[in-house]
């Protein structure tokens, strides 16, 4: 019977696995390369990222005076929607220009305009222009989260279906694996001899790393599902949060009457006036005007979820609430914890270098359980 059972797993395990092997493949690769990311431009965008610091000049020009130059690089046709400004005094200001089409397929097509413009804050001029559309690490990242195919529904619907074969396959993956006592010594470690074939090399690459990477290859696939299936996001908040469905809290009207004539100036004010010692400012500008400012603050040292949030009314630039992640039910508390379990940056540099190793492994799965398949197939490799 358990012989029976496992031989009908390994056939759904063969047949998922031919099906999704592609799509593991490449969002295995592209999430291998994104997890370093910004490690990576750091070092190489030193050109766009780093200044040099004036010697008789500490006074920095106002953000809104930013803001206007680097809309003025492009005609003023564009309104911006991020602005990120770091706590060290000789990185440049970023501000980020995105205009998207969500009716059309493709990344090339749903992305039509997307441009960082890096400015000095010491003399407010601009460094760099950089075409963001096209930038190596956000096309991996497009191709991670979309396959390049564009940020819609049908995309979605793959990813989605994708990540859940990849789910069950690893289940079926370890029952599969699961030794008897006899054969335990031999299913954690190579043994391989002078004699061993090419194919029991690969099965035994197959099966060994797929044992090892099981954990934090399920724990991606989860947390990647939380941002791409939306039935699976709300399942998991619900869970979390005792079978409830808990809304988000309302934000607080603005009391004032007065409307500053340069907002984000009044903004930053009250930021860093709060917030000293932060690592670096998001200025978030959502293309929705109901929506107010969001201001997110990362503090040196801790991880992407511990960020504090801060959002302005975009009339009176009044601070109408502060949320941190205490604040968070449990349910938004997992969806914060997210990006950090998903991405490595949950325990520092090891846990980094752990996902960065286990994506290359998932990425070898698909490769050697498709000569596995092919071995039996066809007979040819030995």
């Amino acid at each position: 019977m358990k012989t029976s059972f496992k031989k009908i797993l390994l056939k759904i395990h063969l047949w998922l696995g031919l099906a999704s092997g592609l799509v593991v493949f490449v969002v295995a690769i592209t999430g291998s390369i994104y997890v370093f990311s910004y490690d990576i431009k750091d070092l190489i965008y030193k050109d766009r990222h780093e200044i040099i610091v004036p010697k008789d000049q500490t006074k920095k020009v106002p953000i809104s005076q930013l803001i206007k130059t680097a809309e003025g690089a492009f005609n003023n046709q564009y309104s911006f929607q991020n602005v990120v400004i770091p706590e060290d005094s000789s990185h440049t200001v970023s501000i980020s220009f995105m205009d998207v089409d969500a009716n059309t397929f493709g990344y090339h097509n749903y992305m039509k305009f997307y441009k960082t413009v890096y400015l000095n804050p010491y003399n407010g001029k601009i460094t760099y222009i950089e075409n963001s559309k096209w930038e190596f690490f956000n096309v991996a990242l497009a191709i991670h989260m979309t396959l390049f195919m564009g940020y819609n529904p049908i995309s979605h619907y793959i990813i989605a279906g994708a990540t859940w074969i990849f789910v069950i396959m690893l289940i079926s993956g370890l029952v599969i694996w699961w030794p008897k006592k006899s054969q335990r010594k031999q299913s954690f470690w190579f043994r391989w001899k002078k004699t061993s074939r090419w194919r029991r090399k690969n099965y035994d690459l197959h099966r060994i790393f797929g044992f090892y990477v099981f954990t934090i290859a399920l724990v991606l696939a989860l947390t990647g599902l939380i941002w791409a299936s939306k039935s699976f996001n709300a399942s998991v908040k619900w869970v979390a949060n005792g079978g409830k469905i808990i809304p988000y809290a309302e934000l607080s009207k603005p009391v004032k009457n007065i409307n500053p004539k340069e907002p984000f100036d009044v903004i930053l004010n009250t930021v860093t006036t709060h917030y000293p010692e932060f690592e670096y400012l998001l200025l978030r500008k959502h293309p929705k005007p109901s929506i107010p400012y969001i201001i997110r603050v990362y503090k040196k040292g801790e991880q992407n979820y511990k960020r504090t949030e801060l959002y302005f009314d975009r009339n009176t630039a009044e601070l109408l609430n502060t949320f941190n992640f205490s604040d968070k039910n449990n349910g938004e508390k997992i969806q914060a914890l997210n990006y950090d379990l998903h991405v490595g940056t949950i325990g520092g540099l090891p846990t980094q270098i752990l996902v960065f190793i286990a994506s290359l492994l998932i990425a070898s799965l698909p490769i050697t359980g498709f000569f596995i398949w092919y071995g039996k197939t066809f007979k040819r490799l030995n």
